[in-house]
C-alpha cells in the first residue's frame, strides 16, 4: 500500500518502516488533534451544476488543502463528499500535534483565499470552507484485511471536531476549536499569525454542555 497517498510522507515512511507499526484488528491510543474541513454551500452548488462539474470543483478543492494539511504533518483519514477528516499525531505519535494542526488550519484559510479568488478570476462563484478542530485522547486502528486496509480514528475529538464544523455557520466563521485545545497548541509552540476571537462559552449543538470557543481568521 502506498501510505504516502494518506500521511505525509515522513509519517508514511514511519509507518512503513516501524517495527510496531498498527495492522489490520490492531490499535492504540494516541494524544491527537483532529480536524474537519468542509466547503460551504457545496450542495446548493452541486444541485444547480453538471456531474463533471462538481467532481472538478471538489478535485480542485482537494489538491489546495490536502498538502496543506500534510504539510504540517497531518494525516487524512478519509474524504466524505466534500469533507475532509484530517488528523495529526493520531497515524503516529507527534510531539506537538495541536500546535501542527492550528499551524494547518491558518495555512487551510490561506489556501482558500487564493482558490476562491481563483474561482472568482476565471467567473466562478467565490467558495468558503469551514473547519472544525478538536484534541484529546482518540483510538487510531487499522480495520479490514491485508488486501483492504483502512485506517480510522474513534474518541469524543472526532465526533466534537465534526460538530464544531457545522457550529462555524452558527457563528459566521471559518474555524472553530475549544479555547483549551489553544491553550495546549500554544504549550507546544504555536505562536498565532492570523486573528483569534475568544467567543465564551457557546451551546454547541449534539453536545451536552457549552464549551468555551475560540475563532480563527486571516
Amino acid at each position: 500500500m502506498d501510505l504516502s497517498r494518506f500521511f505525509a510522507p515522513a509519517v508514511a515512511e514511519r509507518i512503513t518502516t516501524a517495527v510496531d507499526r498498527i495492522r489490520p484488528g490492531e490499535a492504540a491510543f494516541r494524544d491527537a488533534a483532529i480536524m474537519f474541513v468542509d466547503i460551504r454551500g457545496f450542495t446548493t452548488l452541486a444541485h444547480s451544476s453538471a456531474a463533471n462539474a462538481v467532481i472538478a470543483v471538489i478535485t480542485d478543492y482537494q489538491s489546495r488543502m490536502v498538502p496543506v494539511i500534510q504539510g504540517c504533518g497531518g494525516s487524512i483519514d478519509k474524504f466524505l463528499g466534500d469533507g475532509i477528516l484530517a488528523t495529526f499525531g493520531a497515524a503516529m505519535a507527534a510531539e506537538a500535534p495541536v500546535a501542527d494542526a492550528f499551524r494547518a488550519a491558518e495555512g487551510l484559510l490561506a489556501a482558500a483565499d487564493a482558490w476562491s479568488a481563483d474561482r472568482v478570476a476565471r467567473g466562478d462563484v467565490a467558495l468558503r470552507i469551514g473547519v472544525g478542530l478538536a484534541a484529546g485522547r482518540v483510538l487510531f486502528g487499522a480495520v479490514g484485511d491485508e488486501n483492504q486496509l483502512e485506517y480510522t480514528v474513534i474518541g469524543d475529538p472526532v465526533n466534537l471536531a465534526a460538530k464544531l464544523e457545522k457550529h462555524t455557520k452558527a457563528e459566521g466563521c471559518r474555524v472553530l476549536a475549544p479555547a483549551d485545545a489553544l491553550t495546549l497548541a500554544r504549550q507546544q509552540g504555536y505562536a498565532p499569525t492570523c486573528r483569534i476571537a475568544a467567543l465564551g462559552a457557546r451551546g454547541v449543538g449534539g453536545v451536552a454542555e457549552p464549551i468555551d470557543l475560540v475563532s480563527l481568521e486571516r
